[in-house]
């Protein structure tokens, strides 16, 4: 048995970035190897400039590609990308969220700023992305304040079904700390043209 090796896909303080955080990787139908992560500009934290970086690689992982920005938008932070691919389209849909760069996380949970989520989609094996389009009315509760696509990628079943793991937190004192926060999915039932709420986890997940 061989052993394992190592690739440094992004090292931290390169390329411009302070800091790469919130891996996803998929495999394409044709075998191409998809890396997205966070660039994290303004520092190490969830907060502030992020963009939606991917890196591609055509021999197993032995080489990688140049960096390609997915998402970018200014003064927003675009975060947990959320990647599945469709084996019987080839479509790979990558369900990510938004927030204010001066909106963080507990400005959120307040109900101060608002937290959304997008998708945005290859057909060309992740060469070129689609223009994002908001899906926060059809996939969030809007008792709901944090939301939080993956981390990680998504499934597809064998029904066809394309399945997405996210989180929330329920806005009830409209406290980080305090509001309960649960782990759920969204899912598409027509490789995904439309997405809806799944099953929701019990507090503290």
């Amino acid at each position: 048995m061989s052993e394992l090796e190592q690739r440094v896909i992004w090292r931290r303080g390169e390329g411009g970035y302070h800091t790469y955080r919130i891996p996803a990787l998929v495999k394409t139908g044709v075998g191409t190897l998809l890396a997205f992560c966070e660039g994290r500009k303004d520092g190490g934290g969830d907060a502030g400039t992020i963009t939606l970086l991917l890196k591609r690689s055509e021999d197993g992982g032995v080489s990688w590609s140049d960096t390609q920005v997915v998402v970018s938008q200014d003064g927003m932070t675009c975060g947990n990308p959320c990647p599945v691919v469709d084996r019987d389209t080839g479509t790979i849909w990558m369900p990510f969220c938004k927030n204010l760069t001066d909106g963080p996380e507990t400005m959120i949970c307040e109900g101060k700023a608002p937290r959304t989520v997008w998708l945005t989609k290859s057909d060309d094996d992740g060469h070129s992305w689609s223009e994002p389009i908001e899906i926060t009315q059809d996939v969030k509760d809007p008792s709901w304040t944090w939301y939080a696509t993956g981390p990680g990628h998504g499934i597809q079943l064998q029904s066809g079904r394309l399945l997405i793991p996210c989180d929330h937190m329920i806005g009830v004192y409209m406290d980080r700390k305090r509001d309960p926060y649960h782990s759920h999915v969204i899912y598409s039932d027509d490789h995904g043209q439309s997405w809806k709420m799944g099953g929701i986890v019990q507090n503290g997940t």
